[in-house]
């Protein structure tokens, strides 16, 4: 005879279990939510620059947005002979940055790196290191993408590089632009350091 006993006790240890365990997990997610929100900030929001010095090259990884008008500024002040910017191209073949086809009293280099990525852009640079001579430049981009681009750029360029930030007052969430908002750049840049942990070659 088969016979099967359920006692008030058993019947309430197994929902106080499941309940334990589900609060268990949700302090576990939030924990490590806010270790993200944290990191993210010294990562992304306030990552380790470094001030713009006196380079052979002030070398501006894409896209060609406004990070542009602090390049330009910083060539008026004499940091580099030398401003190369990273464009897309356009269905006619012509470089979409308008400062390409721009008059400056310093020389422009436009370039098309393949593939259009930061890895890409810092092949870009160790070719053009060797083509032109240059031995030190100062890369600058975004502040959310200094620490990842410092660590790519770094497996392909051996001169004296210099990270420089592009400060960006992003809205935590932005429903015109999705991307240039703080809630993106956290876990577009989080993925892509994954991305970067798994290639780790120039």
């Amino acid at each position: 005879m088969t016979t099967l006993t359920r006692t008030p006790e058993t019947q309430a240890t197994r929902p106080a279990r499941k309940k334990r365990l589900l609060l268990r997990l949700s302090a576990a997610i939030a924990a490590v939510a806010v270790v993200w929100a944290v990191a993210g900030i010294f990562l992304y929001v306030a990552p380790t620059a470094d001030q713009p010095k006196r380079s052979d090259v002030l070398f501006v990884l894409g896209p060609p947005d406004n990070r542009i008008s602090y390049a330009e500024k910083l060539m008026r002040q004499g940091y580099a002979p030398t401003l190369a910017v990273s464009s897309p191209i356009d269905k006619y073949g012509k470089f979409e940055a308008a400062i390409c086809g721009a008059l400056r009293p310093y020389r422009i280099i436009c370039f098309n790196p393949d593939p259009f990525t930061t890895q890409g852009e810092a092949r870009a640079l160790k070719d053009l290191s060797a083509q032109y001579g240059w031995k030190s430049a100062d890369v600058l981009t975004a502040q959310f993408h200094v620490t990842r681009a410092r660590v790519i750029v770094s497996r392909c360029y051996t001169g004296n590089l210099h990270m420089v930030a592009d400060r960006m007052g992003l809205p935590l969430i932005s429903s015109t632009d999705p991307t240039y908002s703080w809630a993106y750049q956290y876990l577009y840049q989080t993925a892509a350091f994954v991305k970067v942990a798994i290639h780790p070659d120039c």
